[in-house]
């Protein structure tokens, strides 16, 4: 390992320009041991519908671009009103420069550039590693929001699940560390009272978890099966932007949420990395009411997204899109969903990694959000987890 190349008061923290691409996608490889296409930056930074510049800030020595903290741009939907709202992402720190203070002082640098600018607020879900820098730069703690796991096969999912590289293509840093994974805290839901939740031995867990997940499945089969004739439920491999505006239109939610458009879902399942199938449900043969859309990552499946945002509206027609995505992607080892994405209560098991069974098996990380307020702002910091309504598709990892 190289030693740490000593802080020089050369190091210069600007404004990314275009010829820094090349830079960035090289120092992604190093910091991330993952490569990024040109396709996919552009996709990303410079093609985003709601900035006119690539909002990123870089930390250059001598010539070389050795820190970037990146801004993922969205259009948020508060209180009635689209304000531009900024994402941190893909913040970057090179290991030999690790330790001198470029993610603070490209954070600083960011927040005073855009302070007085057209973002109204920052948002994100930070790793334990970079969440006392954004604290300390004026970040506030909002809450806690849930990622659940329905493994498929019980077996071949804890293999997965136990593995330290399970969900590694999400792993990317909000600060000079690899996040930890696709994990989150959740809510217990179903779950039988009687669980000795002092099981730790690995063979008894799955076991339980085997038990659960086809008890708990064959019963959700059953009421789907039997539930009213009145949907039909279509399939589309390129999810249709318009029809999905349409739906998400039907019932917006009160709750902070990005701002569900046309240009919006085009721009965000033009994502060169994913690929993304999409399920619409009609009652009755006639106007669509619900949506679902799924993304394949490896051998899992993530649910990205859910329509109606206000879920509750045609949860029924929810549980149906959900049984017909499952039942259409059954040889995943697993699937996730985040958020606000499934109605309550579910039919289909979706375990919280922070509780039993699970907890026993993969080390937890709760993705907690901050905000932080620029500029006038639109009063985010002072809001908690019940005043916003997300998705996965409000992340910028999918």
């Amino acid at each position: 390992m190289s030693e740490s190349i000593p802080m020089r008061a050369s190091a210069t923290i600007r404004p990314f320009e275009p010829d820094d691409r090349r830079a960035f996608l090289s120092l992604y490889e190093t910091v991330f041991d993952r490569e990024r296409s040109v396709d996919w930056f552009q996709w990303r930074y410079e093609d985003n519908p709601y900035v006119d510049h690539v909002p990123i800030v870089v930390a250059e020595d001598d010539g070389d671009v050795v820190g970037c903290r990146a801004f993922f741009a969205l259009e948020a939907h508060v209180e009635g009103t689209e304000q531009l709202a900024f994402q941190p992402c893909d913040t970057m720190v090179h290991p030999d420069y690790r330790g001198q203070g470029l993610f603070s002082r490209m954070n600083a640098f960011a927040v005073d550039r855009y302070t007085d600018g057209e973002p109204a607020f920052c948002f994100n879900f930070p790793n334990e590693n970079s969440k006392p820098g954004n604290l300390k730069h004026g970040w506030k703690e909002i809450g806690t929001f849930p990622v659940y796991y329905r493994p498929q096969d019980p077996v071949g999912s804890v293999a997965k699940l136990t593995n330290d590289d399970h969900d590694a293509d999400e792993t990317r840093a909000d600060g000079d560390e690899w996040v930890d994974g696709d994990t989150g805290l959740g809510v217990d839901r179903d779950l039988p009272a009687d669980i000795d939740a002092s099981v730790g031995d690995e063979d008894g867990v799955v076991d339980t978890l085997a038990s659960l997940v086809t008890s708990s499945q064959q019963a959700g089969d059953r009421l789907v099966t039997d539930s009213t004739d009145e949907f039909a439920v279509v399939r589309f491999e390129t999810p249709p932007a318009e029809l999905l505006e349409s739906v998400y239109r039907r019932s917006v939610p009160d709750g902070i949420h990005t701002n569900r458009t046309a240009e919006f879902y085009r721009w965000r399942f033009g994502n060169p990395a994913r690929s993304y199938t999409a399920y619409v449900v009609t009652r009755d043969g006639e106007t669509p009411v619900a949506a679902l859309v799924t993304s394949r990552v490896d051998d899992y499946l993530r649910i990205v997204e859910t329509l109606p945002r206000e879920i509750d509206a045609e949860a029924e027609a929810i549980d149906r899109l959900l049984a017909t995505a499952l039942a259409d992607r059954g040889n995943r080892n697993y699937v996730t969903a985040f958020g606000e994405t499934l109605p309550s209560p579910i039919q289909y098991r979706f375990y919280p990694d922070t509780r039993f069974p699970l907890s026993t098996l993969i080390q937890p990380t709760a993705r907690t959000l901050l905000a932080r307020d620029l500029g006038d702002g639109v009063g985010v910091e002072r809001t908690d987890a019940d005043d916003w309504s997300l998705s996965r598709l409000d992340l910028d990892t999918t």
